[in-house]
Formats: C-alpha cells, sequence, structure tokens
C-alpha cells in the first residue's frame, strides 16, 4: 500500500536540506575574509596594543561551527623588543561554538598550532613583553584598557568574554630573552614536539602533557594548570600542579604564577630528584660540586628578578642541610645569599681526597713549598653571601671540626672571610681574612690577608691532629697571629708574609719521644734540651712555654722570644727563621733551677738547630751535654716554617722566660752583672753563645 504522506515528507526534508546548504554555501560565500580579518586585528590591537596580521591564506567555515584556519599568523612585539613579532605562527586552526555567539561569548572549542615560533624576553628594567595591558591603547566603548580578554575575565557590559576547551601546539619553538643581562637562548630555544592542554568539564583547569627538548636534552610536563582571579586584589594567576622530567633529573611542583600585572611572580613548592650532576647544567649554566644523587625541597618565592627558597633542604648521601636561600637578579653584580645549617657534615663521604698535582705540594727542587703558581680564583658572576653553621664538620682529609660557623663573600676574584669558627684539639679557634686574586696576563700577585685567635687549645691533642703522635700529654695553648703577604706561588707567598705570631702553653707532660718524624719530633729535642741525661722513661714537667715571632718579608728574628720553663730547667731561644730561602738558625739555652739538685755543669751549653727546612739538624754543644742529634728535618716540614740566621744568647738569668718570651724578648742582661765592651766585641759568637 503506498503511502502519499511519508513520500511527501521525505521529499520536503530532502528540499530543507538542499535549500540549507545552498544558504549556508551563499552565506559562506558572501562573508568578506578580509572585513573578518581586519575587525579582528582592530579587537586585538585593543586589547593588547600589538598589531595582529595574517600573511597567508584564510579560510572559514561557519556550519556546524565556526572553523578558521589561517597561515602565516604574526602577533606584534613590544615597541622596545629585540625583534618585530613576538609571536609568528606557521598554520593556525580554531573552532569555535556558535551559540555562545549570541550571547556575547567566544567559546573556542579547539585552538591547533603548528610550526609557531614565540619570543618571550625583558627590557633593561626586566618588564616582559607578555605584560600587554601597559602597552595598550583605550579600548573602545568604555572597555579597561589594564585587561585584556581572557578565561579570567568577568562579564561586564560590552565586554567578550572569552574561554578556551582545548589547545594543542606541534613542532614549535619558545625563545626566553634577558635584557637586563642580555643573555638570550635564540640559538638554543625550548623545542616544543607536542603540547596539549585539555579543559576538565567547565571548571578553569586544564590537563597538561608536554614533551619538549632544551639544550638536546628530554623535557616532559605531566599535571594541571587552571586560571583564577582574586576577588579583592583583581590580580588574576595560573595555579598548578605539575611532574616534570628531565635527563638526570625530575621534580613535582605546586603553586600558582602570576599573571598580568603579577607577571613574573609567584609561590611554588618545589620537590626535586636529582641523579646527575651535569643535569641542571643548561639551567644553572654550571655542574653541581655535589654528589649524586640528591635530593632539593624548597618553597620558593618568586619576585621580578628575585628569588627566595625558605625553607630549603639539601640531601645528599644520607645528610642533609637546612636553611635558606635568595637570589637578587636586580643587583649589580647579582647576589646569592646563603644562610644554611647542618647537625652534622662529613665532606669525607661527600668528597674522597684527592692527591695534590705534581708540582703544587712535592717540589723536587729540595724544598717544601711549591713554586708553582697558584690556581686561579674562578668563583660565579655573583656577589655570593654565606653564613653556614654546622655542630660537626669532617673535612676530605678526616679532620674533624666541632661547631662550625662561618660567615663571609665572595665575588669574581676575591673572598672576604668575616667569621670563621670552629673547635679543634679540645679549644676554639676565631679567625678572619681575605683572598685577592685577579685575572689575565696583567694580573697582580694574589694577596693574603689572615687573623687568628685560638684559646684552650690542647698542645697534645693538636700535636695528634698533625702528626698523629704527640710527645706530651696537655699543654692548654692560647694562639695569636696577624698575617698579610702576597705571591704567585706558595714559596713567593710565604717569603712576603708580614706580621706576628704568638703562642702560650700552659702546664704539660713529656710522655716518651715521638717515634716517627713530625711536630713532635721538634718538642722532643727541646724536652731533650731540658733533661739531656734523662732517661727515655723519666717525665718532664712543663710549667709554661711562649713564643713571639715577628715576621718581616717572611724573615723572623728573635731574641729569646721562644722559651720553655720546666720544674727543673727553662729553655730559651735566639736565632733566625726565614720563609723564603727555607734555612733556619737557632741556638737553645737550658738553665738549672735553684733547688733542683741538678748540677749546673751538665747543662753548660747549647743545643742549635740549623739547616734547611726540608733538612734541618739538632747540633750539641763543645761541652758534649747533648751528644744524642736528632732529626727534626720531617717535623719543620709538616710546621710549616723554614728557619735561618744565626744569634748568640747572652748569660741571663730569667726567673720569667715565658713572660718575657711572650712580650718579644730581647731583655737587658742579668742585673748585677753589666755588659763588658770586651764581652760585646769577642770574635766567637759560639763563645758568646756558651758564655765562655
Amino acid at each position: 500500500m503506498k503511502r502519499p504522506w511519508l513520500r511527501m515528507l521525505m521529499l520536503g526534508a530532502a528540499l530543507s536540506a538542499l535549500l540549507l546548504g545552498v544558504g549556508a554555501w551563499l552565506l559562506v560565500r558572501g562573508i568578506d575574509g578580509n572585513a573578518v580579518l581586519a575587525r579582528a586585528a582592530r579587537e586585538v590591537h585593543a586589547a593588547t596594543g600589538r598589531d595582529l596580521a595574517v600573511d597567508g591564506p584564510l579560510r572559514l567555515k561557519l556550519l556546524p561551527r565556526i572553523a578558521l584556519e589561517a597561515h602565516g599568523v604574526r602577533l606584534g612585539n613590544a615597541a622596545w623588543g629585540s625583534q618585530p613579532d613576538m609571536a609568528r605562527i606557521g598554520t593556525l586552526r580554531m573552532v569555535v561554538a556558535l551559540a555562545p555567539l549570541l550571547q556575547r561569548r567566544v567559546e573556542i572549542d579547539r585552538i591547533e598550532l603548528s610550526d609557531a615560533d614565540l619570543l618571550l624576553e625583558t627590557d633593561a628594567q626586566g618588564l616582559g613583553n607578555w605584560s600587554f595591558a601597559a602597552q595598550a591603547a583605550p579600548a573602545a566603548h568604555g572597555d579597561d584598557p589594564a585587561e585584556a580578554p581572557s578565561a579570567a575575565t568577568p562579564s561586564r557590559p560590552g565586554r567578550i568574554r572569552l574561554g578556551l576547551a582545548n589547545l594543542t601546539v606541534q613542532d614549535s619553538r619558545l625563545t626566553v630573552r634577558n635584557g637586563r643581562t642580555g643573555r638570550a637562548g635564540p640559538a638554543e630555544p625550548l623545542l616544543i614536539e607536542s603540547l596539549a592542554l585539555t579543559q576538565e568539564g567547565s571548571s578553569r583547569r586544564w590537563q597538561l602533557a608536554l614533551q619538549a627538548q632544551w639544550r638536546a636534552r628530554e623535557l616532559g610536563a605531566k599535571g594541571w594548570v587552571g586560571l583564577q582571579e582574586d576577588a579583592a586584589t583583581k590580580t588574576r594567576s595560573v595555579p598548578l600542579e605539575v611532574a616534570l622530567t628531565l635527563d638526570g633529573a625530575s621534580a613535582e611542583v605546586k603553586g600558582a604564577l602570576g599573571l598580568g600585572s603579577q607577571a613574573g611572580q609567584g609561590r611554588l613548592k618545589v620537590n626535586a630528584q636529582i641523579r646527575r650532576k651535569d643535569a641542571l647544567a643548561p639551567a644553572l649554566g654550571m655542574t653541581l660540586p655535589l654528589p649524586m644523587p640528591a635530593n632539593v625541597r624548597a618553597e620558593l618565592d618568586w619576585q621580578r628578578r628575585r628569588l627566595v627558597a625558605d625553607p630549603f633542604e639539601l640531601e645528599t648521601q644520607g645528610q642533609s642541610v637546612t636553611g635558606r636561600v635568595a637570589w637578587n637578579g636586580a643587583a649589580s653584580p647579582a647576589e646569592l645569599q646563603l644562610s644554611l645549617r647542618a647537625d652534622g657534615l662529613d665532606l669525607a663521604r661527600l668528597y674522597p681526597p684527592v692527591k695534590a698535582p705534581a708540582g703544587i705540594d712535592s717540589p723536587d727542587d729540595g724544598h717544601l713549598l711549591s713554586n708553582a703558581a697558584l690556581p686561579e680564583l674562578h668563583l660565579p658572576a655573583l656577589a655570593i653571601q654565606a653564613d653556614l653553621r654546622t655542630e660537626r664538620l669532617v673535612l676530605p682529609n678526616g679532620l674533624e671540626l666541632a661547631s662550625v660557623k662561618a660567615i663571609g663573600r665572595g665575588v669574581a676574584d676575591r673572598v672576604d672571610v668575616e667569621q670563621l669558627q670552629f673547635g679543634l684539639a679540645r679549644g676554639t679557634f676565631h679567625a678572619a681574612g681575605h683572598w685577592r686574586q685577579s685575572a689575565g696576563s696583567n694580573a697582580v700577585a694574589p694577596r693574603l690577608g689572615l687573623q687568628l685567635q685560638a684559646r684552650g687549645v690542647a698542645m697534645d691533642a693538636l700535636l695528634a691532629v698533625l702528626r698523629r703522635e704527640a710527645p706530651i700529654s696537655g699543654g692548654r695553648t692560647d694562639i695569636e697571629a696577624q698575617l698579610t703577604g702576597s705571591g704567585h706561588s706558595l714559596r713567593a707567598l710565604a717569603a712576603s708574609l708580614d706580621g706576628e705570631v704568638r703562642m702560650r702553653m700552659g702546664p704539660a707532660t713529656s710522655i716518651g719521644r715521638a717515634r716517627s718524624s713530625g711536630p713532635g719530633d721538634l718538642v722532643a729535642a727541646v724536652l731533650h734540651a731540658l733533661t739531656p741525661m734523662r732517661d727515655s722513661a723519666e717525665r718532664v714537667q712543663v710549667r709554661c712555654a711562649a713564643a713571639r715571632l715577628p715576621l718581616r718579608r717572611g724573615h723572623i728574628e728573635i731574641d729569646r722570644a721562644i722559651a720553655v720553663e720546666s720544674e727543673r730547667v727553662d729553655l730559651v731561644m735566639s736565632g733566625t727563621m726565614d720563609l723564603g730561602s727555607e734555612r733556619l738558625d737557632l741556638a737553645m739555652r737550658p738553665t738549672v733551677r735553684k733547688g733542683t739538685g741538678l748540677d749546673p755543669g751538665a747543662f753548660a751549653g747549647m743545643v742549635k738547630i740549623g739547616g734547611t727546612f726540608a733538612a734541618p739538624h739538632v747540633e750539641a754543644n763543645l761541652a758534649g751535654t747533648a751528644r744524642e742529634a736528632l732529626s727534626i728535618g720531617a717535623a719543620v716540614a709538616s710546621s710549616g716554617v723554614t728557619l735561618l740566621g744565626e744569634r748568640v744568647l747572652g748569660r741571663v738569668n730569667d726567673p720569667h722566660p715565658c713572660d718575657t718570651a711572650y712580650k718579644g724578648g730581647g731583655a737587658a742582661p742579668a742585673a748585677g752583672r753589666p755588659e763588658t765592651r770586651a764581652e760585646a766585641d769577642d770574635d766567637g759568637p759560639l763563645r758568646r753563645l756558651f758564655g765562655r
């Protein structure tokens, strides 16, 4: 049975579809693409102050949604920019919903970019070219020029609201340029292989997926980014939670970045894992001087050209450092401030000791101090201020320091240590100083300044630290030093030293002679001079020891400025030391205390130390009281002092030689025994030395 009504209905539907298709075709054909582009360019310029141009073909489709495809799209740069265009887009595709347009809402379903080139740069004052509001021309119809259309823009009369659901970018480039420093990345931009932003429902959150390359390293990001506005301040920001991956490193980042007037600012929490030393080298410009792996946790407060990490925590090899790190790029030069704390640090675990290069500490020319040029000081182009504190610090050579506090500053070719405090050998050390070193062919010799004060240092513990063996027990010691010098090598530096070193040691007891060469052997020589006839097992009770060593261009000349007092015998020294030629000549004279029962005749002579810094020797006096020659070659070598010269000791009976030595020696002849001209003109220095 035929149904004519159904036939008529189908015919009518077909005819309607045909009419709609023809109408749509006629509508599209009737649209002037240049007029649409001109209107879009005016809107963009009103909102951003930038020019928009399309150099290639433009295609427009109205149904079922508005679809735009443009080639050769250009967005102008800031007037001060390094190139005319901020963005160049090879191909732009955009799909817009029709219905929302009736409510003055632009709902962009999808934007696709390919072969795009985007430049982000700042001027000399740090203003970014992405800050459109500051350059926008006054908008028509009463629009606020301080706001560019965005998904965060609230509804206002006459203003079009904009929304974006999906954004994809393929095979594009992002270049960042710092106009203040002049450093740029045009040669090494971020190569975006793929970028996708997908809106989560109707929220202002987009899922993010990025795959890119930077300086030949793979970079990835996954997570979400959002858009929000503070109702009180009317400021906009981008909240985010992203997992970043880079060759040799990864990080989790949470927080928010500013937009508009707040661009270049933000607060972020970062938890990073670094597996390779060079992982962050492209970003930092240096290889991290840390053993790997390392973890970094920080809360970042990012302002324009300023970054503060507080709190900051670095963990590596089971050890952690916490505190605050601040960077100020607005200063000239840029400043890096470190305020770090640790319960304990074992640098021997972090940085195992390595053998010094040949010529640094092992010269082969008979000297102990090298004449090789000191390595140049290469600090980053930053003014570094550091405040470092730890309860326990183990140096790479195994030396352990307690309660360490260091405050200093370094920039370019100089380092200033305002305060260095640490505990060592059961005492406390306080030091300050500076190091100056210029580079280049016309560089002047490096300059050193040092101030040192030590209190309550146990001499036995100090000797044990230096040579692992000490011939005495006890001996609390105070040390003061003020030194300046300059030189291109350790030898030249030592030969130029000016200043003074003073020390005073309290009661101590000998515990036998050291068996190995070292500073302990020098102490053993002094102990032997105090009691040359003693048995090796006999102990010597030392009341005090003192010295005051003035340095003039590396030369030390003393007259009774070194002294030791024991219960039965006192010892004073005179002579010369020279750090340049590394030679020494010292004479030690023992004096028997009254009431000790010792025969003064056994101590009528001298013990003389002479020779080179590398191979000094001990000589007995002519009377033969000190018959055993003690080798102290390595002792003086380890102490870092070279001695040279010859002085004589007059027959001065000083009841307090330690006090005299600490004050600088040089006391007048003993009371009641004026020096005669015959004695003064005696042609035998050894005769005067021995008092004969």
